[in-house]
C-alpha cells in the first residue's frame, strides 16, 4: 500500500507491509492518530530499503489500552515502560509502537534522563527530544501528509547533518558517535553548528559517561553500514574523540616505506583498507564485523616495531606486536572475552 510519492519521482514510493496497513487502520478506527517516524521517513527520501518501522501513537495516554489495541495481531512485549515503547511481533514482522514524550535530563551518560509520555502533544514538540532533523520527520497515516516541522527534508537534498535543538542535544553525548556513523553512512557534511556542539561534548569529556556497549553499536554500524568507513573515522580524528582509542592515534604520523605504501602514513593505509574491505562485505554481518575489525586493527603493531634499516623503513614483526594493542581496543568496545 502506497504512503506518499516523491515529487520529482512519482514512481517511487513507500510501501508498507499489508499486516502493518491493517495494523494503522485498526488503530484508526480505535480513534488514534498512528504516525510513521524516524528512520523509515528518512531511509525513503535516501531512497533506502526501509527494514524497521517505528509508529507513534497520538490521542492515548495509556500504554495499556494501546497494548489492547495491539495484541489482537501478535506478541506484545513491554520494551520500556518508562520510554513507552511497545514492540509488536506478527507474520515475521518486528514493529515499534510508542507513545509521544518529552525528556528531562536528570543524570549522567545516555540514559538520564526522565520520561513523560504525552498522547496529546503536537508531533513537533514531540520530535524536538530528537537528534537529527532528518530522523525528525513523520508521516501522519490519517491524513496521508508529510509532518517535518525541522526541515528535514530540505538537510538530506543539501546533504547535510544538522541538530534540531542546541539544549537537547548536548544532553546525549552519544549523539557525538551517533552524528560519525550517519554522517559516513549518508556521506553527510557535519552542520557547523552541530560540529561545534560536538566537539563541545568531547571536550568536556562527556563521552567518558558512556558505555562502551553503546559506543560499540555506533562503531558496529559505521563499519557495516557506510560504503567508506574512513568518512567516520576521519570525522573521529576532527572532533577529537582518537584520544579516546590510542591504539588508533599512534597511527597518525607512523611513516611507511613509500616504494611499497606512497599513499603515505599508517592511519591513511589503514583508512584505505577499511573502505576496500567495505566493497567486500557480504550478508553474513559477525563475518563482516570481525573481518572490518580485523582491517581497522591489522597494522596496530607498526608504531612499535616501525624503525628505518639501511635506509628504509621496516616494520619486522608488526604483525605479533600488533596483538596486544589490538586486545586493548577490542576492550574499549566491550566487556565480551
Amino acid at each position: 500500500m502506497c504512503i506518499y510519492t516523491k515529487k520529482k519521482k512519482s514512481t517511487n514510493i513507500i510501501t508498507l507491509p499489508k499486516i502493518l496497513t491493517e495494523i494503522l487502520e485498526n488503530l484508526i478506527g480505535a480513534g488514534l492518530k498512528p504516525v510513521l517516524v524516524g528512520g523509515c521517513i528518512r531511509d525513503f527520501y535516501l531512497d533506502i530499503t526501509c527494514k524497521d518501522y517505528d509508529i507513534e501513537v497520538y490521542g492515548i495516554d495509556d500504554l495499556v489500552d494501546l497494548e489492547l489495541n495491539l495484541e489482537k495481531f501478535g506478541t506484545v512485549v513491554l520494551a520500556g515502560k518508562s520510554f513507552g515503547v511497545l514492540k509488536l511481533s506478527c507474520e515475521g514482522y518486528e514493529f515499534d509502537f510508542a507513545l509521544p514524550r518529552t525528556e528531562i535530563k536528570t543524570g549522567s551518560g545516555h540514559q538520564g534522563f526522565e520520561v513523560q509520555t504525552n498522547g496529546q502533544l503536537d508531533f513537533k514538540e514531540a520530535a524536538r527530544r530528537r537528534d537529527f532533523t532528518i530522523n525528525a520527520m513523520g508521516y501522519d497515516y490519517t491524513s496521508k501528509t508529510l509532518l517535518d516541522p525541522y526541515n528535514g527534508k530540505e538537510d538530506i537534498k543539501r546533504k547535510v547533518l544538522r541538530h534540531i535543538d542546541d539544549t537537547t542535544f548536548v544532553e546525549d553525548p552519544l549523539r557525538v558517535y551517533r552524528a560519525v556513523q550517519f554522517a559516513a553512512r549518508f556521506e553527510f557534511s557535519l552542520d557547523k553548528r552541530t560540529f561545534i556542539l560536538c566537539q563541545g561534548i568531547v571536550s568536556k569529556k562527556q563521552l567518558e559517561e558512556l558505555a562502551k556497549e553503546r559506543v560499540f553499536e555506533e562503531i558496529k554500524k559505521l563499519l557495516l553500514k557506510a560504503k567508506q568507513p574512513s568518512l567516520g573515522f576521519i570525522l573521529i580524528k576532527d572532533l577529537g574523540i582518537l584520544k579516546y582509542f590510542p591504539q588508533l592515534e599512534v597511527l597518525i604520523g607512523c611513516e611507511q616505506e613509500k616504494e611499497y605504501h606512497p599513499e603515505g602514513d599508517v592511519w591513511i593505509h589503514t583508512l584505505m583498507c577499511l573502505d576496500e574491505m567495505a566493497k567486500l562485505r557480504s550478508t553474513d554481518e559477525y563475518r563482516n564485523l570481525y573481518l572490518m575489525l580485523a582491517v581497522l586493527c591489522h597494522d596496530l603493531g607498526k608504531p612499535v616495531t616501525s624503525a628505518v634499516v639501511n635506509g628504509k623503513i621496516t616494520s619486522y614483526n608488526h604483525e605479533k606486536e600488533g596483538l596486544e594493542p589490538t586486545i586493548e581496543f577490542i576492550q574499549l568496545l566491550s566487556n565480551e572475552k
